[in-house]
């Protein structure tokens, strides 16, 4: 057999369990209805692979590596995704599932194929015949990413079977899914994918055209063929006459025209899709690419530069580019926190201590009336250059598409193929903005940004957008960071839909980051701002920001277990992510209740980061639920010298204190907090709870009654209907000893929303009833409340601290 593509052997293989065709030969109806769509949907012949032995694999005799490896060789995979089939165990999955991804990666074309457009498909084609298990489905999706599958899944009350094309007519199938419509979907989706192939089979940029056109160098066969000569029609003069007949003649003519054409063929198949390289570099590795060496005396260049060239090269699926973040956090931890410009020397520094290989320092100079633009390619461990690259732009305007030449020798330099550059390379004039001034203004915003200089870098992303109205970049980013930074909803939306009416002209990673957080903060889908956070991880599957993020939407859709392994997956990419390692803290100590994983991974963070201050303070909130409070305090300070005004930290260092009834040192904590923002209202309330448990009654009350003041003058009037309103109102309340008014807020409190037991436990035991209290908390565990930490911190549980049912309860929930 062999494919419409040459090379190949199958156009597409048939992957499947063999349990799921024994009941009702499920699989063989599914391709005989396939083969005849796709006989009217597809011109060509399309082959199909299909194993209709009855035993699960071949032969324990059999070689399956050798056996299956000319049969994998295929265009297309379709795996038949059922419950048995997502089996670690079977041979399905292991030899055929896994072998693909596997041989698809290292081919010719790669995994992913460039569609019509801008949009890409995986050659795996999934068909999904039952509605998986959630364990299942993180299988797949571990190699795939987001399962885009066609689905053949008959819905109805306690079914979960396979469609067949007699449900059509069936009223009882509740989504209503039409076999023959799902049939059609998946011959579609083939024509699609084929035709991406075979318009990637003959995929040349403009640049390749004009190195291609003079000759073709066939290195190892010490020869040189011009192109011209391919196209005759005639022999070659010559000088002697020709003794032979004419038909023998032609016939040789012939013989030797195509030998040629398949030898120049062959070679531009090489051009196009090799990917060797000498250098000390794999798919995937890291680089880093320093700042811009600016020889000329234009400061426009300055920012400008970096930021277009790491854009151009950060396009790659071949290449990681370490981000400015990481490397801004690899400084910091040899003492540089004031980073300027990234020099060669301080390029080679950070690359040493992230452990790699290679470094790139890109430069601009004039030569006349030309720039020179430079691109070393240096090796880490011994500083030699390992090859270097120079374009010239003839003017300033040129310098970007400049630019982009240069990004594509880096890349293919590092042995990335000519056609994935080709698949994955938007100009920069088109993904920025033609003008280096806006440019360099957006590039200042980014930097003020990693620098958490919000209000800084929404000024120059606002003075970027003065120069060029049309920078959809510069709009996504402003957007972005007015809505999550500066609350201001309505300029954000604006800015936001603006970019999204160009999204396509960005970079595919840009693009599905805005698409992802426009869905999850303005239309508030987090369904599918995770598609669009997994179809990003597909393509860029080392990006630990999208980890991060899909990690943090998880969070918000409650799926804890899934969120953990998400910023899992990003520590393990960066290292420095220390927002991940505080989402992931986070998720032990409030949702899940693991103290021991909370301790863990603080540790670790402190040991990655030992200047970062979240570090500790997620430390000692860990050892605070092992109740060793001194290992806490010590935590906790080592916070504090790092940032002696982060108030998170202050409060629970004052928490501390008062658990350890060392009264005066958590007062004088509070008060400061107090003294630098006096409209802080919980200093108030924490200052009262630390008299009280003095004895001091007469100041006790002055801070309760400023808490409750407060309250009733800003929370009850601007949040009447808000459920957390009435919890303060009667906490407040109960403290000074107004229990008759704390029953009633604690009332309106349950009339609002009756599922905050584990609040009402708080305001039961402020009142004195124990008992009650008590049942409130077994009643929050019971439905998943595992927030640890704050039962051990909150003063209000007090009065359960030597209360044995309490114990128990811990006991019983928190194992």
């Amino acid at each position: 057999m062999s494919s419409i593509i040459e090379g190949y052997n199958y156009d597409i293989f048939i992957s499947y369990r063999q349990n799921d065709n024994k009941y009702d030969g499920w699989v063989t109806e599914f391709i005989n209805n396939l083969s005849k769509e796709l006989e009217a949907t597809i011109k060509n012949k399309i082959n199909v692979y299909f194993d209709a032995n009855l035993n699960d694999g071949l032969l324990e005799t059999h070689l399956v590596s050798k056996s299956l490896e000319d049969k994998l060789k295929c265009l297309i995979f379709i795996p038949i995704l059922s419950r048995t089939y997502c089996d670690p165990n079977s041979y399905a999955w292991n030899n055929e599932f896994l072998a693909f991804i596997k041989i698809a990666e290292h081919d010719r074309f790669g995994l992913n194929i460039k569609l019509s457009g801008s949009n890409f498909s995986s050659r795996i084609l999934p068909v999904r015949i039952h509605d998986l298990d959630p364990e299942d489905i993180k299988l797949v999706e571990n190699q795939l990413g987001f399962i885009r599958s066609v689905d053949f899944i008959y819905h109805s009350q306690g079914v979960n079977r396979p469609l067949r094309q007699k449900d059509d007519d069936v009223i009882q199938n509740i989504k209503q899914l039409i076999y023959r419509d799902q049939i059609n979907k998946i011959a579609n989706a083939i024509d699609e994918i084929i035709r991406g192939l075979k318009r990637a089979q003959a995929a040349t940029s403009e640049e390749e055209k004009v190195e291609i056109i003079p000759s073709v160098d066939v290195r190892s066969q010490g020869i040189k063929i011009p192109l011209t000569q391919i196209s005759r029609d005639k022999e070659p003069d010559s000088d002697e006459p020709s003794t032979e007949k004419p038909a023998k003649k032609k016939k040789k003519r012939i013989i030797y025209t195509s030998s040629s054409l398949v030898i120049v063929l062959a070679v531009i198949a090489l051009y196009i899709f090799s990917s060797g390289s000498t250098l000390p570099f794999s798919r995937r590795d890291w680089i880093i690419i320093t700042d811009f060496e600016n020889l000329t005396e234009n400061p426009v260049f300055d920012k400008s530069l970096y930021t277009a060239f790491t854009l151009s090269t950060s396009q790659s699926i071949y290449i990681n580019v370490l981000p400015k973040s990481r490397m801004i956090e690899t400084l910091k931890r040899i003492g540089i926190n004031d980073m300027q410009n990234i020099d060669e020397k301080m390029g080679r520094d950070i690359a040493l201590r992230e452990g790699l290989n290679i470094y790139i320092v890109p430069g601009i100079s004039e030569i006349g009336n030309k720039y020179a633009i430079t691109a070393k390619i240096l090796d880490a461990k011994t500083g030699d250059l390992l090859k270097s690259e120079i374009l010239y732009a003839d003017t300033q305007d040129d310098i970007l598409a400049t630019l982009d030449h240069l990004s594509k020798r880096v890349r293919h330099s590092l042995g990335e193929s000519r056609y994935t550059i080709s698949t994955q390379d938007k100009p920069l004039q088109k993904v920025t903005t033609s003008s280096l001034e806006a440019l360099k203004l957006y590039s200042l915003g980014i930097e003020q940004h990693l620098k958490l200089d919000f209000t800084g870098a929404r000024d120059y992303y606002q003075n970027a957008l003065k120069i060029d109205t049309g920078f959809v970049s510069a709009k996504a980013s402003l957007g972005s960071l007015l809505i999550e930074k500066f609350g201001d909803m309505n300029l954000g939306r604006e800015l936001l839909n603006q970019a999204l009416h160009s999204v396509n002209n960005l970079t595919e990673k840009e693009k599905l980051g805005i698409l992802a957080f426009n869905a999850s903060n303005v239309e508030k889908d987090l369904a599918k701002s995770v598609e669009y956070t997994k179809m990003r991880i597909s393509l860029y599957p080392d990006d630990a920001i999208a980890h991060n993020n899909l990690g943090y939407i998880y969070y918000q859709l409650n799926q804890f277990e899934d969120a953990a392994e998400e910023y899992k997956v990003a520590i393990h990419i960066d290292p420095n992510t220390y927002i991940s390692y505080s989402g992931l803290t986070w998720i032990y100590l409030e949702k899940l209740g693991k103290a021991d994983s909370a301790l863990v991974w603080s540790e670790r963070m402190v040991s990655n980061n030992p200047q970062n201050v979240w570090g500790y303070v997620n430390l000692g909130a860990a050892w605070l639920c092992f109740d060793s409070l001194s290992r806490a305090e010590a935590a906790f300070i080592k916070a504090r010298e790092i940032n002696s005004d982060l108030s998170v930290n202050l409060f629970r260092l004052a928490h501390i204190y008062r658990m350890q009834t060392r009264y005066d040192e958590a007062i004088e904590i509070l008060k400061n907090i107090l003294l630098k923002n006096p409209d802080e209202p919980s200093a108030n309330y924490d200052l009262g709870v630390n008299y009280q448990a003095m004895g001091n009654k007469e100041e006790a009350i002055r801070y309760f009654t400023a808490f409750k003041n407060y309250a009733t003058e800003v929370w009850v009037k601007e949040m009447p209907d808000n459920v957390g309103t009435y919890i303060v109102m009667s906490a407040v309340n109960a403290r000074l000893g107004n229990m008759e008014s704390s029953s009633q807020m604690l009332q309106k409190a349950i009339e609002i929303d009756s599922t905050m037991h584990e609040r009402y436990a708080e305001l039961l035991c402020l009142q004195g009833k124990v008992p009650q209290a008590l049942n409130q908390l077994e009643r929050a565990f019971s439905k998943g409340y595992r927030n640890l930490f704050w039962l051990k911190l909150t003063p209000d549980l007090e009065a359960l601290e030597y209360d044995i049912r309490f114990h128990n309860l811990l006991e019983k929930y928190f194992k």
